[in-house]
C-alpha cells in the first residue's frame, strides 16, 4: 500500500483509507468522492511539494501533496 503523493503520473489505484483526524479534510474528500473503493489515476505531479492532478471516477482534481500524503492507495 502506498500514499497518494507517492504515485507517479500514469499510476492508478484504489483508495483504501484516509489517515487523518481533520474533519474538514475528511468531509472534502467525501464530497469529491475520494472515499474507500474509489479508483484514482495520477495525471500530473508538480516538482517538490506542489499540487498533483488526479482523476477520480472521471472527474479531474488538484490536490495538495500534504493532503495526498494522508490518502492510502492500493496500487493497481
Amino acid at each position: 500500500m502506498k500514499r497518494l503523493n507517492e504515485l507517479i503520473a500514469g499510476q492508478q489505484g484504489t483508495v483504501s483509507q484516509l489517515e487523518t483526524v481533520n474533519e474538514l479534510l475528511v468531509r472534502q474528500c467525501k464530497t469529491l468522492g475520494l472515499i474507500p473503493g474509489a479508483v484514482i489515476e495520477v495525471l500530473r505531479q508538480s516538482r517538490g511539494a506542489g499540487p498533483m492532478q488526479i482523476k477520480c471516477e472521471g472527474t479531474l482534481y488538484a490536490i495538495r501533496s500534504s493532503d495526498a500524503a494522508l490518502i492510502c492507495i492500493k496500487v493497481a
